[in-house]
């Protein structure tokens, strides 16, 4: 984390625990860490579906500060958004809440979460909509069922033609990640490919939230949002660092090495994480461990998310002379062109 600091690379507030949740108006400690990063100006990224921040108090702080602001919407007709999440604002306020926050001079993205099968028209107008109140970016991400509990409260959901939600996105195709059921990526890509020439068509930078077609994204960044950050040190000594770098050199080729030489921490996993489950008890000092770890990630091994993993990269034969695989980067190239 002291690297990353030094480094001064944007910070997000609101990944995985909204910061403007109603606590907020009894602790007030959101407030407080905004003054914090207002006074050094860190670069940073806000998320959240809440609205405490158009408080004055709130406001003064943002408006001092190096930062992009992200909104929520789900990606539905409006009559349905209730269904999909019960406290999410209009999205008509939504737009006001844009109006507002450009009135001030800040950067605004707006991710749309869920898109819905079948409602990927909706998605598309509300990027129009979100761009004519001035947002710089939207990203866009495909509805994910997580648990057999949401898939049992969603299995009564209509298509926009009015047949049955998940009985339709198992015939366009599920894979399973993680805990999560989500369409295969072979469905999603026709509209990724639409999204993003939208986005482009109306001015504005295009995100794709689905972890597989991060690449697709104009940022390095999740959504790519933090490269909308003014003055930041985008971090892309990553595998998405390492692709992007490959869809623009001559043989397409993802090596290793490209990410190597972005950025390696100093001193051993051992002084970041417990390495005991992540790497072999012979290779626990220096910087080898990170290698050895980053190894068996890239190379796919125990997990599944090696760069083959992101839609339209493949793996070769090739190794390079570490044993870190080399992977093929053409035909995400001829997608992105």
């Amino acid at each position: 984390m002291d690297e990353f600091l030094l480094r001064r690379i944007p910070i997000q507030l609101g990944g995985l625990q909204d910061p403007f949740t109603p606590l907020e108006r009894e602790n007030g400690v959101t407030l407080q860490i905004l003054k914090v990063l207002a006074e050094e100006n860190y670069p940073t990224l806000i998320s959240t579906k809440g609205d405490i921040f158009l408080q004055d108090e709130y406001l003064d702080q943002l408006t001092k500060m190096n930062l992009v602001f992200r909104l929520s919407a789900s990606g539905v007709s409006e009559h349905l958004r209730p269904k999909i999440d019960r406290r999410a604002d209009s999205f008509p306020r939504v737009l006001e809440k844009i109006s507002i926050l450009r009135s001030t001079g800040i950067k605004v993205a707006l991710r749309i979460q869920p898109v819905i099968p079948s409602f990927e028209e909706v998605a598309l107008d509300m990027a129009s909509q979100a761009a004519n109140a001035g947002v710089h970016q939207v990203s866009f991400e495909y509805l994910k069922l997580p648990s057999e509990e949401i898939r049992h409260a969603m299995a009564g959901m209509k298509t926009s033609s009015g047949g049955n939600l998940i009985e339709w996105m198992s015939e366009l195709g599920l894979k399973k990640v993680g805990p999560d059921w989500s369409l295969k990526p072979a469905a999603k890509e026709p509209f990724v490919v639409r999204a993003r020439k939208h986005c482009h068509r109306l001015g504005i930078k295009f995100g794709a939230g689905d972890t597989e077609f991060i690449p697709w994204s104009d940022g390095n960044g999740c959504c790519g949002s933090s490269d909308l950050v003014l003055d930041g040190k985008q971090f892309d000594a990553n595998f998405v660092g390492a692709i992007r770098q490959a869809t623009a050199s001559p043989d397409k080729a993802v090596r290793f090495q490209s990410l190597a030489e972005r950025w390696i921490p100093t001193f051993s996993v051992g002084n970041y994480m417990d390495y005991r489950s992540r790497v072999p008890k012979a290779f626990v000092e220096g910087s080898s461990d990170w290698l050895v770890m980053l190894q068996r990630r890239w190379n796919g091994g125990k997990s599944p998310y090696s760069p083959a993993f992101f839609h339209g990269i493949s793996s070769t034969d090739e190794k390079d002379e570490l044993g870190f695989t080399v992977y093929d980067a053409k035909q995400l190239a001829a997608a992105l062109r």
